[in-house]
C-alpha cells in the first residue's frame, strides 16, 4: 500500500493498523495524518507504547495518557482514580494514536480499551474513538511483565482473573496486540506500507527482505560476510550499535576523552512538574548535560525543520558560535553543511495541551549508541557486533538502520542476529493480504467504505448485546 493511500483511509475516520518494513515511511505517514486531523480541528491524543518513542512524536506514553500507569490489571479503585483524574482528556479526545506497539502487551491493548469505554461510557472499541496504530512486529517486542513488575509475584485477584481470561480463550496476554480481545472487536484496517524509502534495491534489502520471511539464505549469510572485518574509509564517520548502553556510554566517554580541547557543556531548560520533566530527559535521545569538544562525532537526534539535516545524521564539531561567550556548537554534517546547533524543545503533549518540556541541543557524541534507541533512526553508516545479540528482532532493527550495504560494518556475526519472534513471521503474511484487499477495497469503493463497515459492524454488536 501507497503512503496516500494510508493516508486517504485514515482521513475518512476508519480504525487502522499502519505498519511495513523500516524505511517505508511509517513515522512520516502518521504524523501527516496528525498534523491533517489537527488542522481539521479534531483532537488527537498522540501517544507511544515507550517513552523513547513518545518523545519522538512530541507525544506521551499510553500508560500515562490512559491513566492506566504501572498496573497490570483493572481494578475499582484504579477506575476511580482514572476517573478523577483523566477523565476530561480521555473524553475530549476524537483519534488515539498509539505507536511502537510491537512492544505493547496485548494485556494493556485490553486495559486501554477497557478504561476507554468504562470512562467515556461508550461501549465501542476504545469508547468510540477513532484507533490508529502504528509499528512493526519484526521490530523489539514487548519485554515480560513478569521479569519487571512485582504485582506479579503477589497477584491480586483482578489480576488473575484477567490471565483466567485469556488462558480459556487460548490468547497469550504478554504476546502482540494482536492477541487482545480488544484487537478482534477494533478490527483495523491493516495499512501494509511496501514502498522503500531507506535503503537501495540491492544486496541488502533483500537480505532484510529473507530475515521478515524467515527464508535466510546462504546467499544471505555470504554478503553479510562480505561486510566482516571490514573498516570505515579514513575521515569517514559511523556509528557503533550495541546491546547495551554500558558499552556505549564507555565507548563515548573514552572517545571524548581522548581529544585534547576544551570542554563546553550544555544543560537542558527545562520547564513543567519535575516528575514530568524527569520522564522527558530520561527518554529523550540528547543527555540533559551535554559535554562537546572541538573535533568530537556527534549525531543530530531531531529532524531539522529547514531539512539542512535530519535525525540521526552524523557530523563533527568544527568549533562553537561566539567562542569567548560559550556559544552553540557548529557541525559539519557528512551532507556538506555547516550549521550552528540552536537548541531545539522535546515536549510531552496531552492532546494539544503542553505538560513538560525540555530544551536542548539536539545533539549527542556518536561514536556509540545502543540499537534499541537507534530504533527509528536512519544511518548513513554503522559498526556493529552481532554476535551479542540476545532479543528476537535485535539484529534485524541493527541491519535496517544503514541505507546501503557499503554503510554496514561488521565486527561479530552469529545465527543470534537472524533471530525473530515467530508471532511475527506468522503474522506477516495475513497483514499483507488483508492490506492488499484493502487496497482493492479503497480503489474499488473509496476510503468511506472502510468507515461503514466499522460502523454497520458496531451496530449489529449493538443489537446483539440487547438481545442477549
Amino acid at each position: 500500500m501507497r503512503q496516500s493511500e494510508a493516508l486517504g483511509i485514515m482521513e475518512a475516520g476508519a480504525n487502522v493498523f499502519l505498519t511495513g518494513a523500516p524505511g517505508a515511511g511509517k513515522t512520516y505517514t502518521l504524523n501527516e495524518f496528525i498534523h491533517h486531523a489537527r488542522t481539521h480541528g479534531t483532537s488527537v491524543a498522540v501517544t507511544a507504547s515507550t517513552g523513547i518513542a513518545a518523545t519522538h512524536i512530541n507525544g506521551q506514553t499510553i500508560h500515562a495518557w490512559s491513566g492506566a500507569g504501572v498496573a497490570t490489571a483493572l481494578t475499582d479503585q484504579l477506575i476511580k482514580l482514572i476517573r478523577s483524574r483523566r477523565r476530561t482528556k480521555l473524553n475530549a479526545a476524537d483519534v488515539l494514536v498509539i505507536d511502537e506497539v510491537s512492544m505493547m502487551h496485548a494485556w494493556l491493548f485490553d486495559m486501554v480499551d477497557q478504561i476507554c469505554r468504562i470512562v467515556r461510557r461508550d461501549s465501542r472499541p476504545f469508547g468510540g474513538l477513532q484507533v490508529v496504530c502504528s509499528g512493526d512486529f519484526f521490530q523489539l517486542p514487548p519485554v515480560s511483565v513478569s521479569s519487571r513488575n512485582h504485582d506479579v509475584i503477589t497477584p491480586s485477584p483482578e489480576y488473575l482473573a484477567s490471565r483466567e481470561r485469556y488462558a480459556r480463550a487460548g490468547r497469550n496476554p504478554e504476546g502482540f496486540i494482536t492477541e487482545s480481545f480488544a484487537w478482534s472487536e477494533l478490527d483495523p484496517v491493516i495499512c501494509y506500507l511496501d514502498e522503500q524509502h531507506r535503503q537501495d534495491d540491492g544486496q541488502l534489502l533483500r537480505v532484510l527482505t529473507d530475515i521478515r520471511q524467515g527464508c535466510v539464505s546462504q546467499q544471505d549469510r555470504d554478503v553479510l560476510v562480505t561486510r566482516l572485518g571490514a573498516q570505515p574509509p579514513q575521515g569517514k564517520q559511523a556509528v557503533h550499535l550495541f546491546p547495551s548502553n554500558q558499552q556505549a556510554d564507555r565507548l563515548n566517554s573514552d572517545r571524548l576523552q581522548r581529544i585534547d580541547a576544551e570542554e563546553h557543556s550544555f544543560e537542558a531548560q527545562t520547564a513543567g512538574p519535575a516528575n514530568l520533566v524527569e520522564r522527558l530527559e530520561r527518554n529523550m535521545l540528547a543527555p540533559k548535560h551535554l559535554v562537546l569538544k572541538a573535533g568530537a562525532e556527534v549525531m543530530a537526534v531531531r529532524n531539522d525543520p529547514d531539512h539542512q539535516y535530519v535525525n540521526g545524521s552524523l557530523g563533527t564539531v568544527r568549533g562553537f558560535a561566539n567562542e569567548n561567550k560559550g556559544g552553540w556548537p557548529i557541525v559539519e554534517f557528512e551532507n556538506g553543511n555547516i550549521v550552528t546547533m540552536n537548541p531545539a524543545s522535546w515536549q510531552m503533549m496531552d492532546g494539544e495541551t503542553v505538560l513538560a518540556e525540555v530544551a536542548q541541543v539536539p545533539l549527542r557524541c556518536a561514536w556509540a549508541i545502543t540499537i534499541h534507541k537507534s530504533q527509528g533512526m536512519t544511518l548513513d553508516s554503522a559498526v556493529m557486533d552481532l554476535k551479542r545479540t540476545f532479543a528476537p528482532g535485535m539484529g534485524y532493527v541493527a541491519l535496517s538502520r544503514v541505507e546501503r550495504l557499503d554503510g554496514l560494518y561488521l565486527t561479530g556475526v552469529n545465527e543470534r542476529m537472524f533471530l525473530m519472534s515467530d508471532d511475527a513471521i506468522r503474522l506477516d503474511g495475513d497483514l499483507r493480504a488483508k492490506s492488499a484487499a484493502a487496497v482493492r477495497q479503497l480503489q474499488r469503493d473509496g476510503a468511506e467504505s472502510f468507515v461503514q463497515q466499522q460502523r454497520a459492524r458496531e451496530e449489529d454488536e449493538f443489537v446483539q448485546d440487547e438481545l442477549f
